[in-house]
């Protein structure tokens, strides 16, 4: 039986309905919802990249191999029963490059989404795309289907085509920007990725100057990591975290002398957190974290093998907890993954270790734990604490704003704080 679940009604006073009660009634969503919920589905159409990051953590990039509509239609269906969906989603095409599947098999891909009830209005498609691939008919499909698009690009010339290079060595900047310049003829708005790494890093002006050359207003930094594939970072070395910290408040003040002209993740998450506390907060008050929440994200692979918790476990082998996949939806369902020994090992583990966290990091009220998939990577457990992701992506961010407040405030260790770090509520 498939379960479904009507959207909560809002109601407003107007000249025809005076008397109603005018208040709106809050959006039902993973965080405020007592019950388990889903907010990103990740699903892989295929395995496949048609270019060769040296950085990415992603194994299998030349599999070619694409999940079949008829796949796709029983992953559908067990999502929808799952009662896991209680309002609107992401569904992220990721994991390869998804634009190396031809625009036919996202047509009946999003003919067959489209059969569920409510999922026009519950289906918030997005992809994350390295740009090479995109022409004027993709962009007309993207417009069609209103798909939200991250583009992933590292800067500059000489700094994206370090490390983001064809499969014959040849850098893919000249692809990548065609493909930008495509978009903005289209209309198409998109955001971007820019992976920080060991060329970067040292380079926070020309970063910037070359996102206000291009028009790029939203931007995601993703610190090169230690992830999957990738088993050591460029900015792993003694001093990393120190380049880090003075690339993001340079690139910050730049930002600042300009008016804020860039919307950065990094740093709108951090803003949220200071002035709007609670904005992340489960019904008890704690920080809802949507990668240590079971089920919060389900990652689905070209197979139907699913996995929870961050989408960089999907696919990914394992000594420590047997394997990263926790069922298959060709012949189970989403909560098999409960009688799984691995998914169990692993959400105890992530448990513990976001237990740790709350002990002894100021910052987990504002963050939850961080992400698993970096705790598990760095420090070969999910049962552990700090990480280099949660340091340069949490804690820096909220250190660079709240010191530029207090600085803006006249609050010295000689005077007053004339303000507090608000806590949520329940804390």
């Amino acid at each position: 039986m498939t379960t479904t679940l009507e959207a909560p009604t809002q109601r407003t006073a107007s000249a025809s309905n005076e008397g109603l009660n005018s208040a709106v009634q809050p959006k039902l969503t993973p965080q405020n919802s007592d019950r388990l919920a889903m907010g990103l589905l990740v699903i892989q159409p295929s395995p496949f990249c048609n270019i060769n990051c040296d950085y990415c953590y992603l194994p299998n990039r030349t599999d070619t191999r694409r999940m079949d509509h008829a796949v796709l239609e029983k992953v559908m269906d067990k999502v929808w029963d799952s009662g896991l969906v209680l309002s609107p989603f992401s569904l992220l095409w990721h994991a390869g490059e998804p634009l190396a599947v031809p625009i036919s098999w996202y047509e009946k891909a999003f003919e067959i989404i489209n059969r569920y009830p409510k999922a026009k209005d519950y289906v918030i498609h997005s992809v994350q795309t390295n740009g090479t691939l995109i022409n004027d008919k993709w962009c007309e499909f993207l417009n069609k289907h209103e798909v939200e698009v991250g583009l992933s690009v590292d800067g500059p010339r000489e700094i994206h085509d370090h490390h983001r290079k064809t499969r014959k060595g040849e850098g893919t900047f000249d692809k990548t920007m065609r493909g930008m310049e495509c978009l903005k003829k289209n209309n198409v708005p998109f955001g971007v990725v820019s992976v920080i790494s060991d060329v970067s890093v040292d380079h926070p002006d020309e970063m910037y100057d070359f996102y206000r050359e291009h028009g790029i207003t939203g931007i995601g930094f993703n610190i090169e990591e230690v992830e999957g594939a990738n088993e050591t970072s460029s900015l792993g070395k003694d001093g990393g975290l120190d380049r880090i910290r003075a690339f993001l408040k340079q690139f910050y003040l730049r930002n600042k002398a300009d008016g804020f002209p860039l919307n950065v993740r990094e740093f709108q998450n951090a803003e949220r957190n200071i002035l709007e506390p609670g904005w992340c907060s489960r019904p008890d008050g704690g920080y809802y974290n949507q990668e240590a929440d079971p089920f919060g994200m389900v990652n689905v692979d070209c197979f139907g093998n699913f996995s929870s918790f961050s989408p960089e476990l999907l696919g990914q082998s394992t000594e420590k907890y047997e394997s990263f996949t926790f069922g298959n939806l060709l012949s189970g369902s989403l909560f098999d993954a409960t009688v799984n020994g691995a998914f169990q090992h692993v959400l105890a583990d992530i448990e513990a270790g976001n237990q740790k966290c709350s002990e002894t990091c100021q910052f987990y009220k504002y963050c939850g734990g961080a992400s698993p998939s970096n705790k598990y990577y760095e420090n070969g457990t999910f049962d552990s604490t700090e990480t280099h992701q949660c340091r340069s992506t949490v804690m820096m961010p909220m250190e660079i704003i709240l010191e530029d407040l207090e600085n803006d405030l006249g609050i010295t260790e000689t005077v007053s704080p004339l303000i507090e770090m608000p806590k949520p509520p329940g804390v």
